[in-house]
């Protein structure tokens, strides 16, 4: 069996990347044959971008965007790519639409991460093109239970399956590093209005009332320069600005240096009009360093956090809750280091998530060829369902 797998701009610096190359690499380990179709000279991982079966695809994110655009200069690539292959596997959904129309008879999987996976469907030419696609595919894989339950609002037909997201656990086991001057609260994540941070500032200003030695830093990039100024002005009216770090986007080796310096990591996504967390993979990283975390209900974090085990879920958009979780944490550091330690034990390993996937791929050829079995089970144990 080989496996045509279809992604977008190959980089850790975006969900949509870390996802993709967390699914690859464990694919590979696990001796699948892939083929690999992305935009390859935009790839930044060298293991990948000189694989021999590495074909090249316009990227949606730089070079082609909008559906019926990226079919139209994507699909004479995919549809070569995909020659030989058993199976085809968008990892990124703007792919969805040239990746069913190149596949044929044969199976296509698609994973719905969250808003690019949902928020076309609510518009039109989008809503056809990609409900058909969707239609058309053997298996939408969707991330989260929240994820699945967003999509089925809007397409009750799509055929679904929850695989999460992994951990490479191997990559967040690091020597003890030197303790911060001052316990520090961390969220990673770029500057996104979804990303919930105007709430995050409003619940650190309380947290600072009671405990004023601690700080909030910030790592994530810059994808809204207005809110980010919003964030600041709001940050200086609280009185907060030396106690909170706006950090930008940081390598791998410093992000997971804070993961294990922080006192905890929150992040407090909000519903913002079709754009929604689907996940969270950065909870998972933090309990990887053993941390707690703190997120919010209405969003994949339900799937992420089992509330009061690995981390804490507070309703969205309420500081005053978010508040209480963070001091609770700060107010027993003993309780939020055994939260931390089963975090890493409740946390997947991408090889789990990738031998998932190899079973939806075998069981769709089966069924294909007339002879499907029992579909496998997927998810991973205490998901909701």
């Amino acid at each position: 069996m080989r496996v045509c797998l279809i992604t977008d701009y190959l980089s850790p610096t975006y969900g949509w990347g870390r996802h993709a190359l967390g699914v690859i690499r464990a694919l590979r380990d696990l001796g699948v044959s892939i083929r690999l179709v992305s935009p390859q000279h935009l790839c930044d991982q060298p293991d990948l971008a000189g694989l021999p079966d590495h074909r090249r695809v316009p990227s949606f994110v730089q070079e082609a965007r909008g559906l019926l655009r990226l079919t139209g200069r994507g699909l004479p690539a995919i549809l070569a790519a995909s020659r030989g292959c058993d199976v085809l596997h968008c990892l990124t959904e703007p792919y969805v639409v040239p990746a069913a129309l190149a596949a044929g008879r044969r199976p296509l999987l698609v994973t719905a991460h969250g808003t690019y996976a949902i928020r076309p469907l609510t518009r039109r030419p989008d809503r056809w093109w990609l409900g058909w696609a969707y239609r058309r595919a053997a298996r939408v894989v969707c991330v989260s239970s929240f994820t699945r339950a967003q999509l089925l609002a809007q397409l009750p037909a799509a055929k679904t399956a929850v695989v999460p997201e992994g951990i490479e656990a191997e990559r967040f086991r690091i020597a003890p590093p030197v303790p911060a001057e001052r316990p520090f609260l961390l969220s990673v994540a770029p500057i996104k209005r979804r990303k919930g941070y105007h709430v995050a500032i409003e619940a650190f200003a309380r947290v600072h009332e009671r405990r004023p030695d601690v700080e909030y830093w910030i790592a994530g990039a810059t994808d809204d320069p207005v809110l980010l100024a919003e964030l600041r002005e709001r940050v200086a009216a609280l009185g907060l600005t030396g106690a909170v770090r706006f950090l930008g986007r940081v390598d791998d080796e410093t992000l997971i240096r804070l993961y294990h310096q922080c006192a905890l990591m929150w992040l407090l996504p909000v519903m913002d009009r079709y754009q929604f967390e689907g996940f969270g993979l950065v909870y998972w990283e933090a309990n990887a360093c053993g941390r707690p975390v703190v997120g919010t209900t209405g969003c994949g974090a339900v799937d992420a956090i089992q509330d009061g085990m690995n981390g804490y879920l507070v309703p969205p958009d309420d500081p005053e809750a978010a508040a209480r979780a963070a001091l609770r944490l700060l107010a027993d550091p003993a309780a939020a280091d055994a939260m931390g330690r089963r975090g890493r034990g409740l946390v997947l390993p991408w090889r789990t998530a990738a031998e998932q996937l190899v079973a939806l791929y075998e069981y769709h050829c089966q069924r294909a060829a007339g002879s499907p079995g029992a579909p496998p089970v997927t998810g991973y144990p205490g998901a909701p369902q």
